[in-house]
């Protein structure tokens, strides 16, 4: 029988085929039921050994059992009787498919993300179970019968002692959609990795909580979210110089923070003025012509530094994160008295609505943001009406 631990087909069901084998370590496996294997090590002093293996739940190792030497088990079938037995035993043991609940799955997906040494996720998952899953009729519910509203009445339950303050309501929803991801997972996992369950319709249907952005008029948001060069000015002016440099970094190139934080002096080639952006996990990376402006900023920051160090590297030489730059980044707003819904993503969109405004082809600027001309178009399509009217008016036709 063929599978994808015995690529080759051998066949071990009689005594011919198994004596035509060679010798190996790693046993020839043959599947008897979904995810229950019956195995045959082929010994170098002649027979071999019969060994099971049980991959039935994702939740836990596969496990393995030596049902005895072949001059004990003489035949395939009475191998594969003992087999079987083995597996019912361990099936007694660990929750059927057909009566996994919601908090079985939660378990196995923690249990999954500890084999993966996703530890903290792991962590995170297993502390947010216990607390408001498993102890919940959501927690007991079967997976055969969880239904979309047995899901969505969870969810809304998170939020029943939500605060009536604004802003705490707003992070008590983005503290119930983390909860609904985590369960999304482990229920995905359950349908996808062990097929427990045959359908992913009882939780799919449940979306999250929509925008947890404060919506002001569009206008007043999209005023916010761009820096007239006063105001840029003086938010340079309140940064410390290593801030300020990773913030000029960001209006002269129009990349994401997260971009310019994990760029290396390697990166850049002084030659030809091209800075390769390899880490933008939307397009796969892009390489940009700097202007003189960047230019002399990263030829200054780059000077006498090891390729392989940040090019926009903290005082103390460490790479820039969140974590890194929110407070100050944060104090230097409110010191220089702008709108305190600025955060370093709005330097990007300053720069793409400055290059908009300055006539620069959408395709040009996609390229060079590392984004899609239909989010351009969708995002700064009302500054290019603007440019292409002022471009027009240029022209006099009469």
């Amino acid at each position: 029988m063929l599978t994808a631990e015995n690529p080759m087909g051998n066949s071990i069901e009689s005594h011919p085929k198994r004596e035509r084998l060679k010798p190996r370590r790693a046993p020839y496996w043959v599947r008897i039921l979904p995810k229950r294997f019956l195995g045959y090590r082929k010994s170098t002093i002649g027979g071999g050994t019969w060994i099971a293996k049980y991959e039935q739940h994702g939740s836990t190792p596969r496990r393995e059992k030596v049902l005895g030497h072949e001059s004990e088990i003489d035949s395939f079938e009475e191998a594969d009787l003992r087999a079987r037995a083995w597996f019912g035993e361990l099936d007694a043991k660990s929750p059927d498919s057909h009566q996994a609940t919601v908090a079985d799955a939660c378990q196995a997906y923690v249990d999954a993300m500890y084999r993966q040494a996703r530890f903290k996720t792991g962590d995170d998952a297993a502390r947010m179970f216990a607390r408001y899953v498993k102890a919940t009729e959501f927690g007991q519910t079967q997976l055969s019968e969880l239904s979309a509203p047995i899901t969505q009445a969870w969810f809304d339950n998170l939020m029943t002692s939500a605060p009536a303050d604004p802003e705490r309501r707003r992070a008590a929803r983005a503290t119930a959609n983390r909860k609904l991801a985590s369960v999304r997972a482990a229920l995905n996992h359950a349908y996808r990795a062990l097929s427990w369950v045959s359908s992913d319709r009882g939780w799919t249907p449940v979306r999250p909580h929509g925008s947890l952005v404060k919506r002001d008029n569009p206008v007043k948001q999209r005023d916010a979210a761009f820096l007239a060069k006063p105001e840029r000015q003086r938010l340079l002016a309140c940064l410390k110089p290593d801030l300020a440099d990773f913030c000029r970094a960001l209006l002269l190139s129009g990349a994401r923070p997260g971009e310019i934080a994990k760029l290396r002096v390697g990166d850049y080639n002084a030659a030809t003025g091209e800075l390769h952006v390899p880490f933008d996990t939307k397009v796969g990376g892009r390489t940009i012509i700097v202007s003189s402006q960047m230019r002399e900023l990263v030829e200054r920051c780059a000077c006498a530094r090891s390729v392989s160090a940040p090019l926009f590297a903290r005082a103390d030489g460490r790479v820039w994160t969140n974590d890194a730059w929110k407070r100050p980044f944060k104090c230097a707003v409110i010191k220089a008295e702008l709108d305190p819904r600025v955060v370093p993503y709005c330097l990007r969109h300053t720069a793409i609505t400055e290059f908009i405004l300055a006539g620069i082809d959408s395709a040009i600027v996609a390229a060079w943001a590392g984004t899609s001309v239909r989010m351009i178009e969708q995002t700064y399509g009302h500054f290019r009406s603007e440019t292409i009217s002022r471009l027009v008016d240029r022209v006099s036709l009469l």
